[in-house]
C-alpha cells in the first residue's frame, strides 16, 4: 500500500505546495500495522471524494490523499473537516 498526501494552501498558495510518500509496506510492523487500521477506520467506500469546509479562510490548507492498495483512492479536504481517522492518518503522514 502506498500513500501519498499533497498539501497546498496557507499565506505561500501553491508555492508552498508540499508532498509526502509513505509506502506502508516498508514501514516496520507496528507502525504498518497502525496505518493499514487507520485506512480501515476511513471506510473508503463510505468516504466522499470531498470534505471541504463550507466557507474555507485564505489561510487554510487544502490535503489531497491517494491511498494505492492495488485501486488508487483519492479523497480532498480542509483539515478540519475531515473525520478522525483522517486527522490521525494526516498527523501520521507528516512525522513520517
Amino acid at each position: 500500500m502506498r500513500l501519498s498526501l499533497h498539501c497546498v494552501g496557507g499565506f505561500t498558495g501553491p508555492a508552498g505546495a508540499q508532498t509526502r510518500d509513505v509506502d506502508v509496506d516498508s514501514l516496520p510492523a507496528a507502525k504498518g500495522t497502525r496505518v493499514r487500521g487507520l485506512v480501515q477506520a476511513l471506510d473508503l467506500a463510505q468516504l466522499p471524494p470531498t470534505l471541504l469546509k463550507p466557507r474555507p479562510q485564505s489561510w487554510d490548507f487544502t490535503y489531497t490523499l491517494t491511498i494505492d492498495d492495488g485501486t488508487p483512492r483519492q479523497v480532498r479536504f480542509h483539515l478540519d473537516a475531515a473525520p478522525p481517522a483522517l486527522r490521525e492518518l494526516v498527523e501520521f503522514i507528516e512525522r513520517t
